[in-house]
């Protein structure tokens, strides 16, 4: 009886064993993971676009006339003026006409406005002969008054008297009357108004003389000689040439992380073999809509180079912008960065088991992350581990990074 109790507890123990172990076994399952190994390598972040090549200081001269008029050059492309130079003319005849009739009409309204000054001066001086008539005549009378009380002088010499004061009188009121009429403030406003019409006209005529704003080269000519041009037209722009910058557009995924002072590289199909320096100086702050025929917007960043020689303005350039110029960092692949608000880490693989680890990362291009701090190189991370916990069995699975 006892050697089968002993037969029946051995029996119980060893299912117990059993069941124990799988129970472990299942509490202890094995996860099959793909892992990288974070490697020191060369690691860059760098933008391609194309950019065009401007002159920063240039400017497009226009015609400023009101009407389309017939255009002749005065310059090539590619020679040198100086500001206030006349680089070309508009057809200006009807203007000269114009300028011609208002310099006549003001010819006239000054001459009229003579005459009239003059004949005021003649009233005038015809106004002191009247006064003083009419203060003799009117001494005269007296005198008679004074012989008739003294029984020298008849009633006819009084009448005769009386006559010529009244006669005097009369030819004062006639001047006054005539000076009244002979009033030149209209005259002047005429003169005034026949002076802003010659100065309109001639302002017209002048800018029939399109003149260069600026020190500088003659960079295009959008019109030939002898067509007629619109009003407002861009006819020719000027510029200084060895004053470069280029132009790229960047679509908005990669505006990101450009910033000012970062470095840049130029290249130009026109000499493959050279590659200009420059950084960039501005980003603009808005995204500018798409242009014709294209559907995407962008936005403007502004390169300043070191040497343009060997560029020519309008050119179409290949630009690489380094958010992070080639240096040798600790990577791994993006895949296997775990992000946690401001916390970032990866799982490693520690004796076949997950290991979660805190990691300080720096930057991060398409397809590795820097790591600055929380692992070594060699060490084997595991990719895309958002299913594993820490402290899990795993066994690394083939197609994974080696």
């Amino acid at each position: 009886m006892k050697k089968k109790i002993a037969v029946f507890l051995g029996l119980a123990l060893i299912v117990a064993v059993i069941i124990g172990a799988v129970i472990k076994s299942s509490s202890e399952s094995v996860v099959e993971v793909k892992t990288a190994e974070a490697k020191t390598m060369e690691y860059e972040d760098k933008v391609l676009a194309t950019g065009t090549v401007e002159v920063v200081d240039s400017v497009d001269v226009a015609s400023t006339l009101t009407l389309p008029a017939k255009l002749t050059l005065k310059v090539e492309e590619g020679d040198q003026v100086k500001q206030g130079q006349v680089i070309a003319e508009l057809d200006v005849s009807e203007q000269k006409q114009q300028l011609k009739s208002a310099e006549d009409n003001l010819d006239a309204a000054e001459k009229a406005l003579a005459n009239a000054k003059k004949a005021n001066q003649e009233i005038a001086a015809a106004k002191k002969d009247a006064e003083k008539n009419l203060a003799l005549a009117q001494q005269e009378l007296e005198a008679v008054k004074a012989l008739i009380q003294e029984g020298k002088a008849g009633q006819q010499e009084l009448i005769e008297a009386q006559q010529a004061v009244a006669a005097a009188q009369q030819a004062k009121n006639t001047i006054e009357m005539q000076a009244k009429a002979m009033d030149t403030s209209t005259l002047e406003l005429q003169v005034e108004q026949a002076r802003a019409a010659v100065d309109a006209a001639r302002s017209a005529v002048e800018k029939g003389k399109i003149k260069s704003p600026i020190d500088g080269v003659v960079l295009q000519i959008t019109a030939k000689s002898g067509s007629y041009v619109q009003p407002g037209m861009p006819l020719i722009t000027v510029g200084k040439p060895e004053q470069l910058q280029v132009v790229a557009k960047l679509s908005e995924q990669d505006i990101n992380g450009v910033k000012v002072g970062q470095e840049v590289e130029v290249r130009w199909a026109g000499a493959p073999e050279q590659v200009v320096k420059g950084e960039v100086s501005r980003i603009a702050p808005v995204v500018s809509a798409p242009e014709i025929g294209q559907t995407e917007t962008h936005i403007k960043v502004y390169i300043t180079i070191d040497d343009g020689a060997a560029l020519k303005p309008g050119a179409t350039v290949d630009v690489v912008i380094y958010r992070v110029k080639p240096r040798q960092s600790l990577l791994v692949p993006n895949e296997a960065i775990i992000e946690d608000g401001e916390t970032k880490t990866v799982f490693v693989v520690d004796n076949g088991t997950a290991k979660k680890v805190t990691v300080q990362t720096g930057h991060s291009n398409e397809l590795y992350t820097e790591i600055n701090e929380g692992i070594k190189a060699n060490t084997r991370v595991i990719l895309e581990p958002k299913e594993i916990k820490d402290g899990q069995k795993v066994r690394l699975t083939g197609g994974g990074a080696q």
